[in-house]
């Protein structure tokens, strides 16, 4: 709960990690002896401002995710099966908030080294703006290329940032713009975008450099790194 109003969050969880070069999905793979997507899923289950957790998986492991995993966090009250997409994904657990929720949170369930800090930061931007999503500054020089490969242009790197998850909203709006993407068949790669699209701004605030997304093999390397510190 924040200021009375009811905090949920969805968290994403249905890939099936092709990327990551492994017959397990890459959310169920180990690092320091728990599963990467049950270490995401404490770090909300302690946040003070988390009021119920939404689980979206592939309908392939429904089973196990219900048996095994879920009965051990008490703020879990439903766990979904995903769509084809991410945003089908989503709008499934959107679908599932109760009408009372007030500021919806949307993680990805490989990003297990969110701050509490960080949790408590978006949720207080939603508040605020009705969209709120975390940044980092990019550091590689970015190009834009042809499709043969060809660089077009250099861009501004100190005008681009990084877009991570908690992405925060306030719900009526996230659920709007959903309904919407998901008629006309829109495709986002996040939540802000389909916000953005829909003419709403989304304020942004410092995110957190440890923060990552676990995708590939290297990923999973400084993962077990950062397990090992955090």
């Amino acid at each position: 709960m924040f200021k009375e109003k009811k905090v949920a969050v969805i968290i994403v969880a249905a890939g099936k990690g092709s990327r990551m070069g492994s017959d397990i999905p890459k959310q169920y793979l180990t690092i320091a002896g728990k599963t990467i997507l049950e270490t995401t899923l404490y770090k909300f289950e302690k946040s003070n401002e988390i009021d119920e957790i939404i689980l979206i998986v592939n309908k392939d492991d429904l089973e196990y995710v219900t048996g095994e995993v879920a009965v051990n966090y008490d703020k879990l009250t439903i766990v979904k099966a995903g769509g084809s997409t991410r945003t089908e994904s989503v709008y499934e657990g959107i679908k599932a908030l109760s009408e009372k929720c007030g500021i919806v949170l949307i993680h990805d369930g490989v990003r297990p080294f969110v701050s509490y800090n960080l949790i408590s930061n978006c949720v207080e931007g939603a508040y605020d703006f009705e969209a709120c999503i975390p940044v980092t500054d990019v550091v590689e020089t970015i190009k834009e290329i042809s499709e043969d490969k060809l660089v077009q242009k250099t861009l501004d790197r100190s005008i681009l940032k990084a877009a991570q998850t908690p992405q925060a909203f306030n719900y009526e709006l996230i659920r709007d713009c959903y309904v919407k993407a998901v008629t006309e068949n829109e495709v986002f790669t996040d939540d802000a975008s389909i916000v953005e699209y829909y003419g709403y701004r989304v304020k942004t605030i410092d995110g957190l450099a440890r923060n990552i997304k676990i995708t590939t093999p290297l990923d999973l390397r400084i993962a077990e790194i950062f397990a090992s510190i955090y």
